[in-house]
């Protein structure tokens, strides 16, 4: 991949893990955390036009995608403050972001995904009012595909149920959504107890509904491991943030615990984004800490930590060795254009 625009911000930040962290708040799972000692090399791309926070992001072909997300003033939503543009940046070559496709309408909450060279949102909610009116909140169970030859979207069947606040992931030719929630206005907010996968290769597809989570969470992450499904933090429903993992197999259809973040803290698991990098899964968190889960997965090796944590960001891989971030907020600085690459040197 020729980065041209890499432009190095940081030193090679070179970290040893404690072989322990006290605390953790997942019912039934421990830390499992291997002392591990491995380099950052952190490098940037082009800024993105505006901060974004709560939106899709999928590498497709040799391009990063972003659309939908909150772009407004902070904790306040509205229709102009939901992005409805879909923005596309070159890994080749010394590229901009350029402007592909505008929805006219957003969303924010929702997931986007990559298959086969076509680009899949799903979900979200959609604000009904405008700012400084009453919040008019409302989930959707959209799906729609877009295909870069022709820069258009084509409606999909509907995913069963409307959520947003969720995560989607593809194993193998199919897509999984999990978690997240259903608003309807004020006070008509339904937590999800379901999950759904969609085989992506056949005309005549619908929806499967899987077994049910053992869970109720939002503002968490999906990422794939082998043939196995992980859900990643979040908030839950009752008991607040949460480091829990969950693990989903679709060979035996089954749930199991895995394990839980590390930290002491449940916001750790907060509005965290994961993917699969090289094999295996990388975690970025709320308190700027990255963490790769173990070829096996019963346990989470600490890689570093960034000068700046992000949340409601999306990490993305580039290569087999570098991921990048995109977007998000911290909590002091608010949201952020920069768009940073991890190269992992084991």
């Amino acid at each position: 991949m020729n980065l041209l625009r890499l432009t190095c911000r940081f030193s090679i930040v070179s970290l040893v893990l404690a072989a322990s962290l006290a605390g953790t708040e997942a019912r039934g799972q421990e830390d499992h955390v291997e002392q591990s000692e491995l380099n950052l090399e952190v490098t940037s791309l082009t800024e993105m036009p505006v901060g974004i926070t709560s939106f899709g992001a999928a590498v497709c072909g040799d391009a990063i995608y972003t659309w939908g997300g909150h772009d407004g003033a902070a904790h306040e939503y509205y229709q102009a403050g939901q992005n409805s543009v879909l923005r596309r940046l070159a890994l080749q070559g010394a590229g901009e972001w350029e402007s592909v496709h505008d929805s006219k309408t957003g969303r924010q909450g929702l997931a986007m995904v990559s298959h086969a060279g076509k680009l899949y949102r799903m979900g979200g909610f959609e604000a009904r009012n405008q700012r400084g009116e009453e919040q008019n909140l409302h989930s959707v169970a959209t799906f729609e595909q877009f295909d870069p030859a022709t820069n258009q979207w084509t409606e999909l069947p509907a995913m069963p149920e409307a959520r947003s606040s969720f995560d989607a992931v593809v194993i193998g030719d199919k897509v999984y959504v999990i978690g997240g929630w259903a608003l309807a206005g004020e006070g008509n907010t339904q937590w999800s107890d379901t999950a759904y996968a969609y085989d992506l290769t056949s005309v005549d597809s619908e929806w499967e509904k899987l077994s049910q989570p053992p869970f109720q969470r939002r503002a968490l992450s999906t990422a794939s491991q082998g043939d196995r499904l992980f859900v990643i933090g979040g908030m839950q429903k009752q008991g607040g943030p949460t480091r829990s993992v969950s693990v989903y197999d679709p060979e035996t259809e089954k749930w199991s615990a895995g394990p839980a973040l590390p930290g002491e803290d449940g916001m750790e698991g907060f509005g965290n984004s994961s993917f699969n990098v090289g094999g295996q899964i990388c975690v970025t968190t709320y308190g700027g800490h990255v963490y790769q889960l173990s070829t096996d997965g019963s346990n989470w090796k600490k890689m570093g930590s960034l000068e700046s944590g992000r949340f409601f960001h999306r990490l993305l891989p580039v290569s087999d060795d570098a991921f990048a971030l995109i977007g998000g907020a911290n909590m002091e600085s608010g949201k952020t254009t920069e768009v940073d690459v991890i190269a992992v040197n084991k």
